[in-house]
């Protein structure tokens, strides 16, 4: 399952809350948490203010509290302890498959179900937005009703039933309307 992982697990960035006008970068990738901050003010002296970078493996950035600390007053206490799961090796897989391995296996779900899954997260419901991903859906779904029909005849009359599936004619039709 940990060749299913990419390098960048997690990333996010955002302004700091009011008044400060400073922006914030995190990373978190296999090995390590990046967090940059780039101070932004409207003194004379801003150029001397370089970029802040704090570089931190896993097992270290678990143990400071004083980092956590910082990072939920910036992103909130959410992005934290997602964070942390990751660091702790609690990867959420399902959101990390290919995209067409997760439209297969959303193929064997019925449409209410799908509607559902599309509410749980970004990812999900960027996906399920899609048109083509429905006609993948939709091809699957058909593909497979049919095998389980065809199973239930006896294989003398198979390839008869298969041409009188409904809606078989009007694919036809359609497809010769549109070339010619």
């Amino acid at each position: 399952m940990s060749s299913l992982l990419q390098d960048k697990l997690y990333e996010v960035h955002m302004q700091a809350p009011p008044p400060s006008k400073d922006f914030h970068h995190l990373t978190v990738t296999k090995n390590e948490v990046i967090w940059k901050s780039w101070r932004i003010s409207f003194r004379p002296n801003q150029e001397r203010n370089c970029p802040r970078e704090v570089k931190k493996l896993h097992k270290d950035f678990v143990m400071v509290d004083q980092l956590h600390k910082q990072l939920q007053s910036i992103f909130g206490k959410k992005i934290l302890d997602y964070v942390l799961n990751l660091c702790q090796g609690h990867y959420d897989f399902l959101v990390r498959m290919p995209e067409n391995l997760i439209i297969h296996i959303l193929s064997f779900l019925s449409v209410e179900d799908i509607g559902q899954l599309s509410k749980t997260c970004k990812k999900f419901r960027q996906l399920c937005n899609k048109e083509d991903f429905w006609e993948r859906i939709k091809r699957l779904q058909d593909k497979y009703s049919l095998d389980a029909r065809t199973v239930k005849f006896p294989p003398h009359q198979r390839s008869m039933n298969f041409s009188r599936r409904p809606g078989y004619l009007t694919q036809m039709q359609r497809r010769q309307t549109t070339f010619f």
